[in-house]
């Protein structure tokens, strides 16, 4: 089974995305918090980190670089909101790493994770 770290600050967001990985056979964890993710992904394996892109304590670009400073194998997939600053961050990633949470489609969610861990 692949493990996913979800790090989504929208609580009611995050358990229907849990729910949704889960049930395509993902094991998911969450946290709201980067820096508790980044805690958990020094202590576990993950094969994809799903983040928000904008967050209050770091940016996901943020999180990614601390992250692969210790493991270059974890894929990362990024989920915005259209704001500004989600437009600034969001010009250095692929498209295909992107997920827009406004409106939320869990088909392109599997569908992203999917593609990420092939």
């Amino acid at each position: 089974m692949r493990a996913i770290l979800l790090v989504d600050q929208r609580p009611s967001t995050a358990g229907l995305m849990r729910t949704y990985l889960r049930a395509d056979g993902y094991d998911v964890d969450h946290t709201p918090d980067p820096g508790e993710a980044i805690e958990y992904a020094a202590q576990a394996q993950y094969s994809l980190v799903l983040t928000d892109l904008v967050m209050r304590e770091m940016s996901g670009i943020d999180l990614y670089r601390e992250i692969r400073s210790y493991d270059v194998r974890v894929r990362f997939v990024f989920m915005l909101e259209p704001s500004p600053d989600a437009l600034k961050l969001m010009g250095s990633l692929e498209r295909n790493d992107v997920i827009k949470k406004e409106p939320l489609s869990m088909n392109e969610v599997i569908c992203k994770v999917r593609a990420a861990l092939c």
